[in-house]
């Protein structure tokens, strides 16, 4: 057989007719006449000519042990491992507090009339929206610095010293938050506040998807994942909790003060569980530290078959392998050789985050009031919707290992397209229509969200965390996640137009839901042609797939044979 890797379709039928095939060769292509009617067949040959695992049995062996456990196994025995998972990315229920409660804070009555101005001729303060759209930027832009350095700082230290700091340079840059309302000049301390505050935010954004992944085995790595999209929903969920609580304090500092001062209640016991975390064991094997990587490894677990070497060995043959592709591991090692098609899907699919229609669900008081509703009974939705994302994304976790992620994100965008067209054109009558026409724009807006929780919303993190090379898992997380927020920063300026009656905005107003049907049509045309299914899949077999050019279409069929396997 010729070395190197031969990626080409191959039909059983065509397989059993081939000439110059041995009656041995012949027999086992018969055999999976029916089975490998559709399946692309990688030969991996000897060690020699590329076998990633040679004849190192032993991590054979481990590749294959981690593939063949059934969930209710992994469960029992790698628990360890989902609740330090769990414990690393708490961070984001901090950072969906802070991103909730800043933009809630402008419409907050004492947040008002300790930082805004009141207009001549008027009789309430306001924050200038100059002043709203800096703070929100400076705090992008904070986060923007953090995930450029997530990459850099992660590889050098590792993750357990990269979240220390990270927690340490929270807790100080809350501060001038804290104080600002004490200075002269209170605004202007708020947002460099925020713009300091985005640092650390955009750290834990950079290393939680990677560790979280890096710690987790196969079965275990999609719930991991998935968490993120619950911390994110639970920290709105606190945020608007903290503050409707804070309402009753009639002391307007203090009113300001302890949501502020809540982040303290977790961000101490996290600094400790960050400091016990374990590293991560692909970290400490490419910084030639076996031994502590062992000891890791049997941390995570309780596996009675568990094998440290063979596991060892095989983070060993995917970084001696990926290393031949690229030595680099920063961010330009992301746009060469096959990382670029990595890198596109992990940065399509944050962009598809952004261009499915998002924005209506944090816009949705807005939206349901231009389409009719009383402010009461927008908020009352708002709330109703909040409770059900974070249920639709738990349930996600169970349908995500059945189904895959492939799947699940064509089928989201049907759905989400279908109910954006819906809202879209059922805002054309609910000016001068019946009431009913308000409250059905509002049941698609709450299936639109819960629809978006079940799947892009969650599988978006899963699909990042599995797509990069190891080696370059932190950078290719900043770059999407960096994408996402530019974008985020973008419709700052575009919501507030497409929703706004004129001459404010735009006046598009409910009917701005099909422009989003437009833009999530064009990502569903992109998943079809360039997502490729990694259910199931090892980091070997992925990079494998990845290196053999595999068509996303052909990935779920796709079965990763070696020479010793088909002669």
């Amino acid at each position: 057989m010729a070395p190197g890797f031969l990626g080409k379709m191959r039909k059983s039928s065509a397989a059993g007719s081939a000439s110059g095939t041995d009656e041995k060769s012949r027999r086992r292509h018969s055999d999976k006449k029916t089975a490998d009617a559709l399946t692309t067949v990688i030969q991996v040959p000897s060690v020699t000519t590329g076998d990633m695992f040679g004849s190192d049995e032993v991590a054979r062996a481990a590749n294959q042990h981690e593939q063949s456990m059934s969930m209710r196994y992994t469960v029992k025995y790698y628990h360890v491992a989902m609740i330090w998972a769990a414990l690393m990315a708490a961070p984001i229920i901090m950072e969906g507090y802070e991103t909730a409660l800043v933009p809630n804070f402008f419409s907050y009555e004492a947040f008002k009339k300790k930082f805004g101005q009141m207009a001549p001729g008027q009789t309430e303060y306001t924050i200038p929206t100059a002043w709203q759209s800096g703070i929100t930027i400076a705090a992008a832009g904070g986060q923007l610095i953090g995930l450029w350095l997530a990459p850099r700082v992660v590889n050098r230290m590792g993750y357990r010293i990269c979240s220390t700091a990270g927690f340490v340079c929270a807790g100080l840059c809350l501060m001038p938050g804290f104080w600002s309302m004490n200075t002269g000049k209170p605004l202007a301390v708020f947002l460099a506040g925020e713009l300091l505050l985005g640092i650390p935010w955009g750290l834990f954004q950079g290393i939680t998807l990677p560790y979280v992944s890096d710690i987790t085995p196969l079965q275990l790595r999609a719930p991991a994942t998935t968490m993120i999209n619950v911390f994110w929903l639970v920290g709105q969920l606190v945020s608007a909790g903290v503050l409707r609580g804070t309402r009753e304090i009639k002391n307007e500092e203090w009113s300001i003060k302890v949501p502020m001062l809540v982040q303290y209640g977790w961000l101490l016991p996290l600094l400790f569980a960050a400091f016990m975390a374990p590293e991560s064991p692909l970290y400490l094997t490419r910084n030639n530290q076996d031994e502590q990587a062992k000891r890791v490894l049997r941390r995570l677990n309780r596996d009675p078959l568990f094998d440290a070497d063979g596991a060892l060995s095989v983070m060993r043959a995917v970084n001696a392998h990926e290393k031949e592709q690229s030595e680099q591991m920063g961010l330009l090692g992301c746009f060469k050789g096959i990382n670029l098609r990595r890198t596109e899907i992990a940065v399509m699919v944050y962009v598809t985050q952004q261009w499915v229609g998002t924005p209506l669900i944090f816009y949705s008081v807005k939206l349901l009031q231009k389409g009719g509703l009383s402010e009461e009974h927008a908020l009352c939705v708002t709330i109703g919707m909040y409770a059900l994302c974070i249920l639709s994304t738990l349930s996600s976790m169970l349908v995500m290992r059945r189904v895959g992620r492939r799947t699940l994100w064509l089928g989201g965008l049907l759905f989400e397209i279908t109910c954006l067209a819906t809202i879209g054109s059922l805002s054309f009558f609910c000016q001068d229509g019946p009431k009913a026409i308000s409250w059905t724009i509002a049941a698609f807006l709450i299936l639109f969200a819960v629809v978006y929780n079940f799947t892009i919303g969650p599988v978006c993190y899963t699909i990042v965390a599995e797509t990069p090379a190891t080696r370059t898992k932190a950078a290719t997380n900043s770059i999407a996640r960096g994408t996402y927020i530019v974008l985020a920063i973008a419709n700052l300026f575009l919501v507030p137009n497409l929703l706004e009656n004129k001459p404010v905005g735009w006046g598009l107003g409910a009917r701005a839901a099909l422009v989003w049907a437009g833009t999530a049509a064009v990502c569903l045309v992109w998943a079809w042609f360039r997502l490729p299914e990694m259910k199931d899949r090892t980091p070997a077999e992925i990079d494998l797939l990845f290196e053999n050019k595999i068509a996303a279409r052909h990935w779920r069929k796709a079965v990763v044979w070696r020479d010793y396997e088909l002669t």
